[in-house]
């Protein structure tokens, strides 16, 4: 091979070279402009993430599609007037998200202020695609088992379970374990498909944990060599594994569902705790005071919130209002643009990629921004026993 030919080739490997370094590093943007109402948007969409602005206002929406295609805002419908800026982005054809707008700095979901704004109605009302049923809870469908009532409301197909004083509901399928109610079962806990609990049969200590799949509805046991006191709680989970603590006989034991094994782990003077992404030792008489794992490894971008949960896509920020949290979320590629989701009690929700689930007063709540806010499960206990779980999967 003479010279002239091994430069060529090497000319060819370092174009390649090059166009794959674009590809892999360069961030895979789209941009291109709507115009509606005389207004121009400009649109961005990088991935799942996709930002309409004009020049006011940004509205950031995520879009998860398995379809590739690429420039999937079709048109926009657009209001204003001196207090409000909203759009409503058609997606493929099709109305995909409720239409966004902007009060006070803060985005709200149309169907969250519906009737505040009598021109902004009328608007809305003129858009003959637009529905607002399909962004409002539904209530029609459900079935009862005992205290608590399921909604046909579970678009995802999650697994979604509740705790009863017998046993367990896992979606629509009821599964007792105990003889007798038991209406404090803190020695239990969820963990990726399965849920344990102790044999609550016994009145003072026990041997065995009874084991549910969630997936196969199936339950099986798991025996301690040691027996354990009923004064126990649940410390934690880290690594796959649920860790328990024993006041009474001051013993601190590792459970593996997976493998069926029950470890004692703590030594006479000392017990292991997990904080901060790091193991510790901490004295008998710390843990015989309830002291549960701490998972805080967020820094705390947004301090003057109450709290804040961060998700792969977005933040979640809860603001203390009387006794209740309203609650917003930010997406991380722009966290100073806030939307208002609801105004719930609790700090807790479970999320998805889109969405996310939480408890309010005595139901259970999904949210996502192509189905508003829908009841997933009622239960008549829920606000008086802080032991009942619910857990998503």
């Amino acid at each position: 091979m003479n010279k002239k030919t091994k430069l060529i080739i090497l000319l060819i490997a370092l174009i390649i070279l090059i166009i794959l370094c674009k590809i892999i590093l360069i961030p895979n943007i789209v941009e291109y402009s709507i115009v509606s109402n005389d207004k121009k948007f400009n649109i961005e969409e990088e991935n799942t993430y996709i930002k309409i602005s004009d020049d006011k206002n940004v509205y950031p929406i995520r879009i998860y599609r398995e379809n590739k295609k690429r420039k999937i805002i079709t048109n926009i419908y657009s209001y204003e007037d001196e207090d409000t800026s909203c759009i409503l982005p058609i997606i493929n054809d099709s109305i995909v998200v409720d239409m966004m707008c902007y009060k006070d700095n803060i985005i709200y979901n149309y169907s969250n202020i519906v009737g505040l704004n009598k021109d902004l109605d009328n608007y809305v009302n003129s858009i003959k695609e637009y529905d607002i049923n399909k962004f409002k809870d539904n209530l029609d469908n459900k079935k009862v088992i005992d205290v608590t009532s399921i909604y046909s409301n579970n678009n995802f197909n999650d697994i979604i379970a509740i705790t009863t004083y017998k046993g367990i509901i896992v979606n629509s399928n009821y599964i007792e374990i105990f003889k007798k109610d038991v209406y404090d079962n803190k020695i239990s806990a969820f963990l990726n498909n399965y849920y344990l609990i102790a044999d609550y049969d016994n009145n003072y200590e026990f041997k065995y944990f009874y084991i549910v799949n969630l997936l196969t509805k199936d339950v099986s046991k798991i025996k301690s060599k040691n027996p354990i006191s009923l004064d126990s709680y649940i410390q934690g989970i880290v690594d796959d594994k649920i860790y328990l603590y024993d006041k009474d006989n001051e013993k601190q034991y590792s459970i593996d569902i997976k493998n069926k094994k029950i470890q004692l782990i703590s030594t006479d003077n000392s017990v292991k705790y997990y904080s901060n992404n790091k193991w510790m030792s901490i004295s008998i008489n710390k843990a015989n005071k309830e002291l549960y794992f701490d998972y805080t490894t967020l820094d705390n971008i947004f301090p003057e919130y109450d709290e804040v949960i961060e998700t792969d896509s977005y933040y979640y920020l809860f603001d203390k209002k009387e006794n209740n949290f309203d609650l917003y979320r930010v997406d991380k590629n722009n966290i100073k643009i806030k939307k208002y989701i609801t105004n719930i009690k609790t700090i807790k929700i479970y999320y998805k990629d889109s969405y996310i689930y939480f408890k309010d007063n005595n139901k259970i709540y999904y949210y996502s921004d192509e189905t508003g806010l829908r009841t997933v499960l009622e239960n008549t206990e829920l606000p008086f026993n802080n032991t009942i779980k619910y857990y998503i999967y």
